[in-house]
């Protein structure tokens, strides 16, 4: 049924909605061209046009076809796709197959975050792409296992992964993104998404990842619902979806995608004052305050790798809007990749990012009102940490990672 060039290569996907808990054809990639890295375009269907709406705020509804020059695919679609975890959890279980965008959109199955599906034809409805056809990788049934589904991330990043092993992550984690192992499950009837240790952790960083999580949530930020759980011997921390709320799926558009940033791009000039005013610019719900304090909390926890895939935008009820905070850990780069504003310093000091506050359309008053009650807030840090009886070791370099964390600054009068 997926229409397929004479190199294996996908060249039509058909994109869907989910509408009242269906899905609905909105429109179809077409890709073109030979070589690994492609080009394509995407066209609104005319039943779309007439009675539906923008499935991104960044790409109006029009006959005039999107293209993707000069990326493989309109920027919009990469939310929708796989990224590093699960790209490699692809790229391993199908050695033989040359994967583009389009390819990993078709393998990524119908569980990825947003509310978008692919398939091949109008009348398919979503379906996940088996390159080759192999047999051995079956539909998901969901009866994977948490301690199954460690045990393959483990395998695969040890380099000892089985078709065992990379069946259970095809069906789980292809469609992820970021580049921590992490699958999709399901847990008395909710959807959840799990993280995983990894080589090279500095930390236990699914618990480091618990802590700043409720850490955020008593500092005024909105968080997903979470537990942190051991299997294995190994700490793992589970996320509530928040792009799901019991079976209805919502929108999902990355700050990146808002901004018209580059799929490779990390490092940038835009700043966290930027994603607020384009937010607004292009009807989105005002959020200038939310990042204000996200910005602020991240100075105050170190947490310097906040790019712009590291904040989203969800699509409920018909309004965007900005999503709970996520990946809120500590890390040791010296510089943070969005700074506050134009002219200041992206440095990791939330009192010198304070004065950012006017390109918040924000009075000083109230950003030195949103720094207290974030400074109140960390007064739990020692509580969590034990809680959830963090080690001596990890505490250890968390006390030298983020010192404005454990001693809150003060403000000058």
């Amino acid at each position: 049924m997926w229409r397929i060039s004479e190199d294996g290569r996908i060249d039509r996907l058909v994109v869907y909605a989910t509408v009242d808990g269906a899905p609905v054809p909105v429109g179809t990639i077409i890709v073109e061209g030979g070589g690994p890295v492609r080009r394509s375009r995407f066209v609104y269907a005319r039943s779309w046009l007439q009675s539906g709406f923008p499935i991104f705020p960044v790409l109006p509804l029009r006959t005039r076809a999107a293209v993707s020059a000069p990326h493989e695919l309109p920027l919009p679609f990469y939310d929708a796709a796989p990224d590093g975890w699960g790209r490699g959890v692809l790229t391993a279980a199908f050695p033989r197959q040359v994967f583009g965008m389009a390819e990993f959109l078709a393998a990524a199955g119908n569980d990825r975050t947003g509310d978008l599906g692919f398939g091949p034809t109008p009348d398919s409805g979503p379906m996940q792409w088996v390159p080759h056809g192999d047999p051995r990788f079956a539909p998901a049934d969901g009866s994977d296992s948490l301690d199954a589904l460690v045990e393959a991330a483990e395998a695969v990043e040890s380099g000892d992964a089985t078709i065992t092993h990379l069946r259970r992550l095809f069906r789980s984690s292809a469609d992820t993104g970021g580049a921590r192992p992490k699958a999709h499950l399901s847990i008395d009837g909710e959807n959840w998404l799990a993280k995983f240790r990894t080589w090279g952790d500095p930390f236990d960083d699914p618990r480091i990842e618990a802590v700043c999580l409720d850490l955020a949530e008593a500092c005024g930020i909105d968080v997903p619902a979470r537990r942190l759980v051991r299997v294995a011997g190994r700490s793992v921390l589970l996320l509530r979806r928040f792009d799901r709320i019991g079976t209805a799926r919502s929108g999902y558009m990355s700050a990146a995608t808002l901004v018209g940033a580059a799929p490779s791009a990390y490092r940038t000039d835009v700043t966290y004052a930027d994603v607020a005013a384009r937010a607004r610019r292009v009807g989105l719900q005002p959020c200038e305050e939310a990042l204000f304090r996200r910005m602020l909390f991240n100075a105050f926890i170190h947490n310097t790798d906040d790019h712009l895939r590291n904040h989203g935008f969800l699509r409920r009820d018909g309004v965007w809007r900005l999503s709970p905070a996520f990946d809120l850990v500590p890390c040791a780069n010296p510089r943070h990749v969005l700074a506050p504003a134009r002219g200041h310093a992206g440095l990791p000091d939330p009192v010198a990012a304070l004065p950012a506050c006017a390109a918040f359309e924000l009075e000083r008053k109230r950003a030195a009102e949103i720094f207290a009650e974030i400074a109140e807030g960390l007064a739990v840090l020692s509580a969590l940490l034990d809680r959830h009886r963090v080690t001596a070791r990890d505490r250890e370099t968390l006390a030298a990672l983020m010192p404005f964390a454990f001693a809150p600054p003060a403000l000058s009068p």
